[in-house]
Parts: structure tokens; C-alpha cells; sequence
């Protein structure tokens, strides 16, 4: 990873967290591309946010990421206008994929961001340039993410797993367009964002905008036999961030939930008072796409009564707390429940408070 200055390391501290951005930028270092990104801007974004996002890319630059801009149809010579006011852009005309390496690699040694230009579609020209010229594509939009009908921001779009939840009115179906690039190219990294939120969706785990994705396959089995350990334990280890006290402690488990790439599991252990979900550990890219409530959502679908416990500087805390029919706080603590019945609650909370500790400090 590129060594960060101080003023660098202060605005990307500003933005997120550090252990956050400092794995995203390891991340990005190790793709193999052309480019870091293709933004594809739709024309509102580029008319009123052009100094904004001409202010991001230069910062992007700095990090050594190089983007590049896509300007795709109709729109397109009018939105070359509106940023050629910024002197941080270089533009060529784009013949579909032809030459478009050769010039972001120009643009880079002259310290100017690569703007392609095509009169084409933007679904074709983007089916021409994956993955060679980018994996990682950013739909801005001034609006930002997507919504759906009653205008609450959705996080992620899985494309291939469900339906599609009513949406607000869109200048552009993004999620027939995501899951067409998705098919295309897998891995590719699709996303909707806006101008200003454009550094925040790139390296913060939970994002600013919306993310579309296939969905995740989780497994669920019923004791170890079929579980790989190693990987769970990887998983674990480096979700929570510290060492297993014990790994035979998983073989307590009675029930496991694990996304099929071991980026995401869940651990459930028997209980007189029903289930204690002993873990739930995401993989730190996975965080941000979804697949923890995809896990939830199994877990609650098999069980209908288990219980939990949490460190009360959990963030994550107040979304348990959505989740659960009832919490109780006893010293580091936050233990919830859900479908425990009211003599059993003393009991969970008392096995909660005085069960070891899974993780070394």
C-alpha cells in the first residue's frame, strides 16, 4: 500500500474508518486493470456537481487509483462540455474498446483523468470494455442510490435471488442493466451513487449508495461433519479480529448457517430455552454487500426462538435491537432474544453473563 501523508490520511479518516479504507486500498492496489473505476455519470451530476467530482478523482489520483469517466450516449457531447471547464480531464472519442488502455495510461503519466466518449449505449460500450479496461463500475447519478417506491435508500439489489422490490421511477432500469453486467463479467463490482457520496461508497464498508449483486447461496448443516474448518475459523478469526480461545468450541455448535464462499457464518448452540447464537461473523468485504442479512434472514426462517448476546460498544447493536422481541443490559453486555418465553429469560440472561469469553483479548 502507498504511503499516506498526513493530510491524505486526515480526509480519509473524515470519511471512514481507517482499519476500512486501508483495506480497500490494499484491495484495489492488487486488481489487475486498466483502471481503478469507470464512473458513468448521467447528465445532472455532471452539469451541478462537476467541481465535486472533479475534486474526488484528484484525490483519487492521489491514492494512485486511477479512474476513468464514460460518457455514453446521447447526452454525451454535452456532458463533455460541461466538464471540460476542469482542467483534470482529458478526453478521446472511444471507437467501442479500441485504444481506451493505451489512452488511460497517457492520461495517468500526465496526472489528468481519462474521460471515454462514445456515441453508443452505455450497456454496449460497458460490455466492451469489461473487464479488460475496468472491474469496478460507479453509475452516479445526482439522486444517488436507488429507492424504492415509498423513497427508503436500498443498500443492495440482489438481481438473481428475488424479486425486485417496487422502485422509484428511474431514468434508467440500473437493476436489468446490473444484472446484465453481472452475467457478463463475473466478479464485476456495480454500484449507483452520487457525486458527493462518491469516496464514502468506495472505501467504507457500509457505503453511500446502492450495490447490485447476484445474492449469496447459504448452506446450512446440521453439525461439522460437512463444514470445512479451517475456513470457518479463518472467518471467524478475522471477522472479530482476534484469536479463537479455543477452536474445539466450535464443535458445541448444533446448527451452522455459512454463506458458500465462507465470507459470512452464522453458529447456533442448544439451549433448555431454545437456541444461543453463539456467532455471527462477516468477512469484512461482505459487510457492505448484504450477505449478513441474507444469513439473518435463513437463521430466522429455521428458528423461531434463539437468543444472543453483544458487547455494548457493538455497533451493530441498535440493528439487533430491530431485530429482537427484548434486550437486557448486564455489564459489558446486551443480551436479546427472540420467541423466548418470559419464565426463560432470567435464564438466558444469567447463561449469557457468566459464559466464557469465545475470543482471546
Amino acid at each position: 500500500m502507498i504511503t499516506l501523508n498526513k493530510t491524505i490520511r486526515l480526509f480519509l479518516d473524515s470519511i471512514g474508518r481507517r482499519d476500512e479504507y486501508e483495506f480497500y486500498l490494499t484491495k484495489f492496489h492488487a486488481a489487475h486493470a486498466a483502471c481503478f473505476a469507470l464512473l458513468c455519470p448521467d447528465l445532472e451530476s455532471v452539469e451541478t456537481g462537476a467541481e465535486v467530482l472533479a475534486f474526488d478523482l484528484h484525490f483519487l489520483m492521489r491514492l494512485e487509483l486511477v479512474p476513468a469517466i464514460l460518457l455514453c450516449g446521447a447526452d454525451s457531447e454535452r456532458m463533455q462540455r460541461a466538464l471540460a471547464k476542469e482542467p483534470i480531464f482529458s478526453f478521446q472519442s472511444l471507437e467501442t474498446g479500441a485504444g481506451a488502455a493505451e489512452f488511460i495510461r497517457q492520461s495517468k503519466e500526465t496526472e489528468k483523468v481519462p474521460v471515454l466518449v462514445a456515441e453508443s449505449e452505455l450497456s454496449e460500450t460497458l460490455l466492451e470494455l469489461l473487464p479488460d479496461v475496468a472491474k469496478r463500475i460507479h453509475f452516479i447519478r445526482a439522486a444517488g442510490g436507488l429507492k424504492n417506491a415509498d423513497g427508503e435508500p436500498l443498500s443492495y439489489i440482489n438481481t438473481h435471488r428475488e424479486n425486485f422490490q417496487p422502485l422509484e421511477k428511474l431514468e434508467l432500469d440500473f437493476p436489468a442493466l446490473g444484472k446484465m453486467l453481472i452475467d457478463a463479467c463475473p466478479g464485476v463490482h456495480v454500484s449507483v451513487t452520487s457525486p458527493i457520496n462518491l469516496l464514502q461508497e468506495i472505501f467504507t464498508v457500509k457505503g453511500s449508495g446502492t450495490v447490485f449483486r447476484k445474492g449469496s447461496v447459504i448452506n446450512h448443516f446440521q453439525g461439522m461433519e460437512n463444514v470445512d474448518r479451517q475456513r470457518l475459523v479463518e472467518l471467524m478469526e478475522a471477522s472479530f479480529g482476534r484469536k479463537l480461545a479455543a477452536v474445539s468450541a466450535l464443535d458445541a455448535a448444533c446448527d451452522f448457517f455459512i454463506e458458500q464462499e465462507y465470507r459470512g457464518a452464522v453458529l447456533l448452540e442448544p439451549h433448555p430455552a431454545g437456541l444461543y447464537l453463539s456467532k455471527f461473523a462477516v468477512g469484512k468485504e461482505a459487510r457492505g454487500e448484504g450477505v449478513g442479512v441474507e444469513l439473518w434472514r435463513e437463521v430466522c426462517r429455521a428458528h423461531d426462538c434463539f437468543f444472543w448476546r453483544s458487547n455494548i460498544n457493538n455497533p451493530f447493536n441498535q440493528w439487533y435491537d430491530k431485530q429482537a422481541d427484548g434486550r437486557h443490559a448486564a455489564g459489558k453486555w446486551q443480551i436479546f432474544w427472540r420467541g423466548v418465553k418470559a419464565e426463560s429469560i432470567s435464564d438466558i440472561i444469567e447463561y449469557c453473563c457468566t459464559r466464557d469469553e469465545d475470543f482471546i483479548s
